[in-house]
């Protein structure tokens, strides 16, 4: 009998990123972003530029999403709205053509800070969203971006070409996007299925002509 190959880890777990800007949405999954984006750099060369905002950039989380993750991945910090965007603006000179990612997890949090007076704070954010996505449009990358539920978390979503919806669940994270679903959860003792996943896999049983056959079978 032919078995179905089963795909590894890293393909079933993790949609794609495909270039332009891509909105992740999560509440409590902390490493979904750091999953997603690990995933992308074992499929693709160069390295990711990661603002970070509320260290959302962690070690321990890049390694455990993947190895090119934790080497590949240059963070730089900000603390105030100011340094983002200066960040944000420096991707210009420093992003090329091998550059794999940009990701700006709670790219709206600092932006509805005190430290930016509200009439500075808008068209600061509005160009540093148009910084990143051109800096993505620029080099074929993707930008991903998480959003801090700030006043700003509408135009977040506006920037997106694509949301991808992740929960996180017993079994592990859960995402949902344009183009995948989680079947398979993976773990360090093997991976969990679902009934979605057989449906592909084998396919729905025919429908009975006669119900009544069925009925009496299981009498």
């Amino acid at each position: 009998m032919a078995v179905a190959a089963v795909a590894s880890p890293m393909e079933s777990q993790f949609p794609s990123l495909g270039p332009g800007v891509t909105l992740v949405e999560t509440d409590a999954a902390t490493g979904a972003v750091h999953g997603l984006v690990g995933r992308h750099l074992e499929e693709s060369r160069g390295v990711a530029y990661w603002l970070d905002v509320g260290g959302t950039a962690s070690t321990r989380a890049f390694e455990r999403a993947s190895r090119r993750a934790r080497e590949r991945v240059r963070v730089a910090r900000a603390f105030t709205g100011y340094q983002h965007f200066e960040l944000a603006r420096g991707l210009v000179g420093r992003a090329r053509g091998t550059t794999a990612a940009v990701v700006a997890p709670n790219v709206d949090a600092l932006y509805a800070d005190d430290d930016v007076p509200d009439y500075e704070a808008d068209d600061l954010f509005a160009a540093t969203l148009e910084l990143l996505a051109a800096v993505g449009a620029a080099v074929d990358a993707p930008v991903v971006l998480t959003s801090a539920g700030t006043g700003y978390a509408d135009r977040v979503r506006e920037a997106a070409a694509d949301v991808i919806a992740v929960e996180e669940t017993r079994m592990g994270l859960r995402f949902d996007a344009p183009d995948f679903r989680t079947d398979v959860y993976w773990d360090g003792w093997g991976f969990q299925t679902t009934i979605p996943y057989w449906v592909d896999l084998l396919g729905t049983a025919a429908p009975v002509a006669d119900p009544s056959l069925v009925e009496e079978a299981v009498a």
